[in-house]
Formats: C-alpha cells, sequence, structure tokens
C-alpha cells in the first residue's frame, strides 16, 4: 500500500513538473532592427516570434546618421532575452512634412511633401472622439506641393493668409462635430491620422489662443510603406496571396476576391482574404490583415499537410478550401480601394503557376 502511495504521489509530481514546464514561455533573443524600414523591422521580429510593438516618431536630421524613416533605436534593445510573442516598441527617424497651424477659429494643413499629397483618408478627431473633420471635405482631391487646406469653426468671407501656402482651399463650417482641434467641451488634445494611421497628436487650441503649430510626417505616395498592389501566385491546387517587397507593409484589410466558381450557391460570392477570422485562433505574431515584406496567405484545394507555397514566402497562415469551390479553379475578381475598380486574374492552369498582380 505504501508502495502504490509513493508510486502515485511520484506520478502526481511529475505530471505537475510536465504541466508547469509546458506553460512556460520559452525565451527568444531580440534581434538587431536598427537601420530598417518598419515592416522590413517586423519582418525580422516576426521571424524571431516577437511582435511589432508601439512606434514613437523622433524627427530625423543629418548627426542622426542612419536614414530617413528608418529605426534608430528599440525596446527592449538588440540582444535581450524575452518572453516569445512580446512586443517590440521602435523609435523611428521622420522628418515632418505636414504642419498644422490653428488657433480656436481656424486650422490650416500646409503641405510640405514636395508632391501631391492625396486628402482621402486623412483627417482630425479631437481625443476624446466626439469630434472629427475630414480632410476630403476640401474641395480639391489633393493638395500640391505647397498647397494648404484651411477650414473655419467660424463664418468667414475669404481664406486667411498664412505663411507658407500656395493655393488655398478652404471652407466653413458651423458643425461642432467637426471642430475636431478647438478646445471643445475640455478636449486637450487632437489626433492628425492617416487611412486610420495616427500620424501626430497635436495640443487643442483654447479659447484666444495664440496660433499654435504643429507638425507629423505623413507619407506621400511615393514614400508610402504600403504596396500599391495586390500580388497573387497559385497553382491548381495551392494559392498564395504573397508580399514580395523588400520595405513595404500589403494591407489586406480591403482585399476581397470574388469567387465566380459554377458550384457556388451564389456566385461572385467574396473572400476577404485579410480577415483573420478565416485562419483559425492562432494566437500568431504576424498580422494576417497586413503582411510584413516575405509573408505570405497560403489557401489549398482541401486539406494539404506540409503544402508548399508555389513561390518562396514565409507562410504565416493557411485555409483550406473545398475543393468544389475554390475560388481561382475559374476566373476572379478583386475590388481596388484607390480607385474602386473590379479586376480580373485568370483561372489555374493544371501543372503551370499562374501570377496576378493588381493595384491595391
Amino acid at each position: 500500500m505504501r508502495a502504490y502511495r509513493f508510486t502515485l504521489y511520484t506520478l502526481v509530481g511529475l505530471a505537475l513538473a510536465v504541466s508547469s514546464a509546458a506553460a512556460q514561455t520559452p525565451a527568444v533573443a531580440v534581434p538587431d532592427v536598427t537601420g530598417l524600414s518598419v515592416p522590413a523591422a517586423a519582418t525580422r521580429l516576426h521571424e524571431a516570434g516577437l511582435r511589432l510593438g508601439a512606434i514613437e516618431s523622433v524627427r530625423w536630421e543629418e548627426a542622426s546618421g542612419l536614414p530617413v524613416n528608418t529605426v534608430s533605436q528599440q525596446a527592449p534593445t538588440a540582444g535581450e532575452s524575452v518572453d516569445a510573442g512580446a512586443a517590440i516598441g521602435l523609435t523611428v527617424l521622420r522628418t515632418p512634412n505636414v504642419a498644422l497651424v490653428y488657433d480656436d477659429n481656424d486650422l490650416t494643413l500646409i503641405n510640405q511633401t514636395g508632391g501631391n499629397l492625396p486628402l482621402a483618408g486623412i483627417s482630425l478627431s479631437s481625443s476624446d472622439g466626439a469630434a472629427l473633420f475630414r480632410a476630403d471635405r476640401w474641395p480639391v482631391a489633393g493638395l500640391g506641393p505647397g498647397d494648404c487646406g484651411q477650414v473655419w469653426s467660424v463664418p468667414r468671407g475669404d481664406a486667411k493668409d498664412v505663411e507658407g501656402c500656395g493655393s488655398i482651399f478652404w471652407l466653413t463650417t458651423s458643425n461642432n462635430a467637426e471642430h475636431a482641434w478647438t478646445a471643445l467641451n475640455n478636449v486637450t488634445a487632437f489626433n492628425l491620422a492617416q487611412n486610420g494611421v495616427v500620424r501626430t497628436t497635436c495640443p487643442a487650441a483654447p479659447a484666444n489662443s495664440e496660433p499654435i503649430r504643429c507638425e507629423a510626417y505623413v507619407p506621400a505616395p511615393d514614400q508610402a510603406e504600403e504596396t500599391a498592389f495586390v500580388y497573387f501566385a497559385y497553382t491548381d491546387d495551392r494559392f498564395v496571396v504573397a508580399n514580395p517587397s523588400a520595405d513595404q507593409w500589403m494591407p489586406l484589410n480591403a482585399a476581397t476576391v470574388y469567387n465566380f466558381n459554377p458550384n457556388m450557391s451564389v456566385p461572385g460570392a467574396g473572400v476577404p482574404l485579410g480577415d483573420p477570422s478565416l485562419y483559425g485562433a492562432a494566437d500568431r505574431v504576424e498580422e494576417v490583415s497586413r503582411l510584413a515584406p516575405g509573408e505570405c496567405l497560403l489557401l489549398t484545394r482541401g486539406q494539404l499537410d506540409a503544402a508548399t507555397p508555389p513561390i518562396p514566402c514565409r507562410v504565416i497562415a493557411q485555409l483550406s478550401i473545398d475543393p468544389t469551390v475554390i475560388f481561382w479553379a475559374a476566373p476572379f475578381e478583386m475590388e481596388s480601394v484607390s480607385d474602386g475598380v473590379r479586376r480580373a486574374c485568370p483561372a489555374s492552369t493544371p501543372g503551370k503557376p499562374t501570377l496576378c498582380i493588381l493595384p491595391r
């Protein structure tokens, strides 16, 4: 009886030890990502099993010793040991190229990018979320070099001259819900965002304030950290959406392909490729909705274990599709978020890889 009790306790202790060991998160060494663009840094972190953390921007100067738009610092630092899955914060060198000059009555956005600055996707929002002004309210699609957008919260008969402005496109609005830059209702700050990414946070203008200047880095089209295209490569039994770029993100949050397989109950149904829920609830460090350089999503005809992608890429998520309804067995379409036009890719050809590149 004693021997039995001893054996039982020993097994229980062993089980607890195994359980405890299994619960421990393995440690990894933080790679050095200084000097890289943020997307390229994300790839290196993901390969190490780490997440991209908070990003802080600081002004680039020649004395920085690194190129503009690259990582100058990271926390934790390179070589430190951290738990797998930990988030690594980055400090990025930026050159401000947009200026906001404002008081409680008006705000002027000055385009200093040196090129055309599209206004779609640019917005000002109060820190409490109660007020929002969308830059596409100005009567132009984009600001040329040195051009400005100006908005007034009080009646005005003409634009106000602001240093650094060429042409000024302006409007007035009596809608308090658009006066995002003012200290209305004790708001202390507001954000300038581009396509949902906060580019800077500025102090709100109190009543009777002197002009305030706040600067930000807002990527113009030729400075974008995002690809202008979506890249597909496929054979008859496997399909990838891949990011072949070296230093840009490939956003997939709006990448919906339309399935015209004749076996579909509703031909033309959409498949949202960047939806994380399609690929299960895996605790991955990568972002399915935004591929870092070299990453890809793999779709297969039915269940293909250990399937290799049709082009070299690092698979971060996989989805099996019923062989009778795979969308690439027939010509399929994707609508571009840049111009709203649907474009088609050809059906797969047995035994031959197919590439299709569509504007994002």
